[in-house]
């Protein structure tokens, strides 16, 4: 019997607490119950208070994982002892779990045109019985539906999302009822880092919930986006 969730509340979204994820998902996947996987950080989480757009989306998701290390910070000031749970590290033990036996389809969309696909080979080749179909995230509207015809004929059961956030979120809130039985999840630059594109920040500032300073080395740009992250540290302390 897998570990039931606890609903806790950051920022006004909710954010479920386990100790075993996996487990609460592959019984989801056993019973063929839809879920849509949120992995929440602290820029989506103030994203999401000047969009009520993605807070709604947010607070429809089964499932909003606690992936920041911010967010793992509001939460131990308020004494819950949860530990971070990566999104790329979740998805992983995923596709290594449905990789033990010869599985059903499974499909990635996002990234820059053959990323996705690279992504696919990567895991193909650890885990063979994987049967993994890649789309690339720049789709013309005729390319999109024809993803959307695969969806819906093919019933893939477990589908990743590297759109970016909110882009994403929204995709699979608006697309997800095509496939009802599926687990839905945004899974950011993850094919990057399969692919080969980019490379994760060293185990070492992993630990140190270090992980946003090495993505900004990688990409710079991002500076004005992280702004938000000393905002979302004092909100922390007073809200």
């Amino acid at each position: 019997m897998p570990e039931s969730l606890k609903q806790v509340s950051v920022l006004h979204l909710p954010v479920h607490l386990c100790r075993d994820y996996l487990s609460w998902l592959r019984s989801r996947l056993e019973n063929g119950q839809t879920t849509h996987i949120v992995t929440l950080n602290s820029e989506m989480a103030m994203l999401a208070e000047r969009t009520p757009q993605l807070t709604q989306v947010i607070k429809q998701a089964e499932l909003v994982i606690p992936d920041g290390a911010g967010v793992i910070f509001y939460l131990r000031l308020r004494r819950h002892q949860q530990q971070r749970c990566p999104g790329i590290e979740l998805a992983a033990s995923l596709l290594e779990h449905i990789g033990q036996v010869p599985s059903f389809p499974i499909v990635f969309y996002g990234g820059a045109p053959g990323v996705a696909q690279k992504a696919a080979y990567y895991w193909e080749n650890r885990s063979p019985n994987l049967n993994i179909t890649a789309y690339h995230g720049y789709l013309s509207p005729s390319e999109e539906e024809q993803l959307k015809d695969f969806l819906q004929t093919t019933q893939p059961r477990v589908i990743f999302v590297g759109l970016g956030v909110p882009r994403q979120e929204y995709w699979i809130a608006q697309h997800r009822h095509l496939c009802p039985q599926a687990i839905w999840i945004g899974v950011g630059g993850s094919f990057d880092i399969w692919g080969g594109v980019k490379s994760r920040a060293p185990m070492w500032l992993r630990e140190n919930h270090l992980e946003w300073l090495y993505r900004l080395y990688q990409e710079p740009w991002r500076w004005r986006r992280m702004l938000v992250l000393p905002q979302f540290a004092l909100r922390a302390f007073v809200k």
